[in-house]
């Protein structure tokens, strides 16, 4: 990873609720995601078990990729519950670099962490490591927010890109 995340900003209390909660979440469970919180601000997604249905990319024993980019959506969702006192963390823009097969017969870990945040959203970065250690194999980049009430269609994006300077 390019940047070392920003400490969480939650309590650990606060955080442990969150956690909890995610971790109960029907599509955490439903992949065999755990999370858990690494200090000062990472958020670590472990499989807990691989379906058969999660694997064949690049071959039958390697990680699918869309499974590889849900490990990375659930990560960056988990580092922003670190920094949101919200319910839901939402990711807005999601961009995955798939580097090497990642083999599910070795311990995996997506590891992702907030480098930039705001009241309104945060920007994050993750990679998907080897328990062993060594290179990523893939990495991602993420744009989150915290939810919040429901908006005219529309509106949110043009927040967001009023105050990225996007459009």
């Amino acid at each position: 990873m390019h940047l070392d995340p920003i400490p969480f900003r939650l309590a650990p209390d606060a955080r442990s609720r969150q956690l909890s909660s995610f971790n109960d979440r029907a599509e955490i469970r439903w992949f065999g995601f755990r999370g858990q919180w690494v200090e000062p601000g990472w958020a670590e997604i472990e499989f807990e078990r691989i379906e058969a249905g999660a694997l064949g990319g690049g071959g039958v024993d390697a990680i699918n990729g869309g499974v590889i980019a849900a490990g990375f959506d659930a990560a960056f969702v988990l580092a922003g519950l670190g920094h949101y006192d919200s319910k839901a963390v939402v990711t807005l823009e999601l961009s995955v670099q798939f580097l090497s097969l990642a083999r599910a017969a070795e311990p995996l870990a997506f590891r992702a962490g907030v480098t930039k945040s705001s009241r309104g959203f945060a920007f994050a970065q993750g990679a998907l490591l080897a328990r062993r250690g060594g290179a990523p194999f893939a990495t991602a980049s993420a744009m989150i927010a915290p939810a919040s009430a429901p908006r005219a269609a529309g509106s949110y994006a043009a927040e967001v890109a009023d105050q990225t300077g996007r459009r």
